[in-house]
């Protein structure tokens, strides 16, 4: 018993730990964590996502070819 006890205290093997008084880090929101991306380039043209995914705005994607104006959002 006292060999492992005098083998701990050597070591320095801690058994017990303070609590960190430091605060935890804040969590960032959502939406600054990961920005929507709204267009997928390609060298012949691009995919548009438009709307808000609401039943008034649904979701729709829009190919647009490379030199053409892309239609106006609703």
């Amino acid at each position: 018993m006292l060999g492992l006890l005098a083998i701990t205290l050597l070591t320095g093997c801690v058994a017990f730990r303070r609590p960190s008084t430091a605060p935890p880090p804040a969590a960032l929101p959502a939406a600054a964590a990961a920005p929507s991306q709204r267009a997928v380039a390609y060298p012949h043209g691009q995919w548009l996502l438009y709307g808000d995914g609401t039943a008034g705005a649904p979701y729709v994607w829009v190919w647009v070819p490379t030199g053409t104006t892309p239609p106006p959002a609703r």
